[in-house]
């Protein structure tokens, strides 16, 4: 079955969540009502049209074949703003694209429609039936000034979602204030990004309850180190680190 088959098979519980993971730092939510929310997918090659940057992980999921409700693009480098797979998904007429105002400029570009536009810009707040989606800040440096982490309320349980941004402890101390279950933290440090050090240390500080490494191994000049994350973070705290296949899905349920 491919991953596109598994999503539309996706059988979700009230009080449940699937999450899951697109590789790089891209990630899909599906809740009970079937709803999508979508992470920053990348889908295509546009990194080696672009920049070189040859991709080294399988593609998981065609464009063609990819109708999330909800798309949110934290910055516009490549990887998380897909140039390529954008202007495809947005021709299914249904999927609302968020997004810092770096972003809203690249969709002008992209002639996507605005009546399906959110702008999401750091402190801004929006709602979606059974969803909360907070901009939170993230420091990627003069590379993406705008870029922003995410704060999300979906199916009963809140994630973390760090984007692409360099460890510092006041920022995990605000994320902790919203309490997540689930955070989402890039590792490869490399390009403004926590090391795998760093990235466990800002697991143990949000609180969080889950830690996943993304953003690593998608290209030769990324890498990363998933397994020191693991190991650095189980000898520091109580949050678990859970390494996912790219197409893997983790079902979060409430607890009773």
């Amino acid at each position: 079955m491919s991953l596109a088959e598994e999503i539309r098979a996706c059988q979700v519980r009230e009080g449940e969540l699937a999450l899951f993971w697109l590789g790089q730092a891209g990630f899909l939510l599906v809740d009970s009502l079937g709803q999508q929310l979508a992470i920053d997918p990348y889908l295509t090659n546009c990194g080696e049209r672009i920049r070189g940057f040859k991709r080294i992980s399988p593609m998981m999921l065609s464009p063609e074949a990819f109708h999330p409700d909800y798309y949110i693009t934290t910055h516009t480098h490549f990887d998380h703003f897909d140039y390529d797979a954008i202007p495809v998904i947005a021709r299914n007429g249904k999927t609302i694209f968020l997004g810092p105002e770096s972003c809203q400029q690249e969709m002008d570009k992209l002639d996507i429609a605005h009546d399906h536009r959110r702008k999401l810009c750091v402190g801004d707040t929006v709602t979606f039936p059974g969803i909360t989606i907070t901009a939170c800040r993230a420091d990627h440096g003069t590379m993406a000034p705008d870029a922003i982490g995410l704060l999300v309320e979906m199916g009963g349980h809140r994630l973390y979602f760090s984007g692409d941004t360099a460890f510092h402890a006041d920022l995990c101390k605000e994320v902790a204030a919203f309490g997540p279950e689930v955070a989402a933290l890039s590792i490869n440090g490399a390009f403004g990004n926590m090391t795998a050090w760093e990235g466990a240390e800002a697991a143990n500080l949000v609180g969080a309850s889950i830690a996943i490494p993304c953003h690593f191994w998608t290209f030769t000049e990324h890498g990363g180190a998933p397994w020191v994350f693991s190991e650095f973070l189980k000898k520091i705290g109580d949050c678990e680190p859970v390494c996912m296949r790219q197409g893997e899905m983790l079902l979060l349920a409430r607890e009773a």
